[in-house]
């Protein structure tokens, strides 16, 4: 039987595993999404691939009696390169298409939607795909929006950082550093002065805004005695004030031009996709909070989650801009653990995650079938998401 077969991968756990060992980056998750999508067929799911124009995006639907309401569970599996899936989007992905299935097999009416979200992590071309989804009108007409993401607690209705991406280049000129240094004009020089200016600002911003910047220099020459015409430096810009990364990212651009100016070399910046800061809602997040609660569930309490500093940041925000979303965090290693790492990795096709999972299936499903019942949740969901600014 071919690896991607429906049948082979029919369960939470199957699946989780395969898409862990497959370890496909952003942009590459060709054997992923394939996977994926047979299990959805399977299921009696209508699949179109290519959605978007994102060759490893897909969107997954059924309709069951009216078609109304809408709910749509958004499914990752990019892995991290050089460390694979120490974000767990293996589990991210199994969680909705599971939890897709469950609604769909036990709900009167709806329309029950799943759909693939390549290169969360911002790895390759399809960056930041939900945005590119959001702003194409993807989720124009769904009612609700559910998503999982693992970690070290269990929570709802988590912050996030909104974030700008950069990427620039400095040109300039080569020449013997020995021989004719002053023919030269260093690339790396260019690059060099960006970070240090960088690092000065950082003095000056605001500390209620949670700004994180961080960066790297991936080129920066090829010989110690050629002066590089070419270096690259990459940059991020974080804030939970999305006004205010606007202001940031303007300063960046400032400085990127008058190191350029100062070190006689030219530049070219090239932006990534804004991901925006999260959209809380609270009725949805209360609705959750006692759902998981009703399992037995230790979660944390909501002003506590919502008191904390917001350390990362998503392309799911986007999302929850545009309709009433809510990404669920749940535990799979101890407090405190580092994610991005070795040990995240492990913790992502562990036993603890294996009974994680399971939770959050049963409580995503549950909640959105009660969605699919009650017309006065919808309607309190619909006006918290009307009045929350951000």
């Amino acid at each position: 039987m071919s690896e991607s077969m429906p049948g082979k991968y029919d369960d939470p756990w199957s699946l989780a595993l395969k898409i862990h060992e497959l370890a496909e980056i952003g942009s590459q998750e060709f054997e992923s999404s394939r996977i994926i999508m047979d299990v959805l067929r399977s299921r009696g799911f209508s699949v179109v691939d290519h959605y978007m124009g994102i060759p490893t995006a897909f969107r997954a639907e059924k309709v069951i009696g009216s078609g109304k309401p809408v709910v749509a569970f958004l499914a990752e599996y990019d892995a991290l390169p050089g460390i694979g899936h120490a974000c767990g989007h293996n589990l991210i992905a199994s969680a909705a298409v599971f939890s897709g299935i469950r609604v769909a097999e036990n709900v009167k009416n709806g329309r029950i939607i799943v759909i693939g979200t390549p290169d969360e992590e911002g790895s390759g071309q399809y960056s930041g795909s939900k945005i590119i989804m959001a702003e194409k009108g993807a989720f124009d007409g769904i009612d609700l929006v559910l998503g999982s993401h693992p970690g070290d607690n269990w929570s709802v209705g988590e912050q996030s950082l909104a974030i700008q991406d950069f990427d620039v280049v400095f040109n300039g000129y080569a020449a013997h550093e020995a021989g004719n240094p002053e023919k030269g004009r260093s690339a790396l020089n260019g690059a060099i002065l960006t970070y240090d200016a960088v690092n000065m600002l950082r003095q000056h911003v605001r500390r209620d805004a949670n700004v994180v910047i961080h960066g790297i220099i991936t080129e920066g020459g090829s010989a110690s005695n050629v002066t590089p015409e070419r270096s690259v430096l990459k940059m991020g810009i974080r804030s939970s004030d999305p006004p205010y990364l606007m202001e940031l990212t303007e300063k960046f651009r400032k400085i990127v031009e008058g190191c350029a100016i100062a070190t006689e070399t030219t530049y070219e910046i090239k932006s990534g996709p804004l991901f925006s800061s999260t959209k809380i809602n609270p009725t949805l997040s209360n609705a959750i909070r006692d759902i998981l609660i009703s399992k037995g569930v230790n979660v944390d309490p909501l002003e506590e989650t919502w008191s904390k500093m917001p350390t990362g940041s998503t392309d799911f925000a986007n999302v929850s801009q545009v309709v009433p979303s809510l990404e669920l965090s749940y535990q799979i290693a101890e407090k405190g653990t580092p994610w991005h790492s070795r040990l995240s990795l492990e913790a992502a096709r562990s036993e603890w995650a294996r009974k994680s999972l399971r939770t959050v299936i049963e409580t995503l499903s549950d909640f959105a079938r009660r969605f699919t019942d009650d017309p006065d949740l919808r309607r309190r969901i619909d006006e918290d998401f009307k009045k929350n600014k951000k």
